[in-house]
């Protein structure tokens, strides 16, 4: 069963999500923030990542690149509503930072299973070697 570690500081999203992929047959764990994923990344490293960018504490962008440090094929769907709510363009900077896919909110829950499978099925996430 592959394992998904959401990030997202809005419960209704986490919510949602987190039913979607268990009633998909993926296993899920749920962080509200960047440094409490990488708490649960320690406990249970997922198969994939999905995370929003605006959040408070750690953010999604300063998410991306501690993961990148240590799992640089770990597969990481970034997702944002920034562009709708503060005209920012957080793609760019997502994919800069190692993003695998970007999707923007409002996301339809078929697109980012399609996504899901088909980095699940490209990349396995694998351990970078401390020198």
């Amino acid at each position: 069963m592959k394992h998904i570690l959401i990030v997202d500081d809005d419960p209704f999203i986490q919510r949602l999500f987190d039913q979607f992929f268990r009633s998909k047959g993926f296993s899920t764990a749920i962080a509200d923030n960047g440094l409490s994923a990488v708490l649960k990344m320690k406990a249970q490293v997922p198969d994939l990542i999905i995370t929003d960018i605006v959040m408070a504490g750690m953010d999604g962008l300063t998410l991306i690149r501690e993961v990148r440090k240590e799992y640089p094929l770990m597969p990481i769907i970034a997702i944002s509503g920034g562009r709708r709510a503060m005209e920012v363009d957080y793609q760019p900077h997502a994919e800069k930072d190692g993003a695998s896919r970007f999707l923007e909110k409002p996301i339809y829950l078929r697109d980012l299973l399609i996504a899901v499978q088909a980095l699940l099925d490209g990349i396995s996430p694998v351990r970078k070697e401390k020198p």
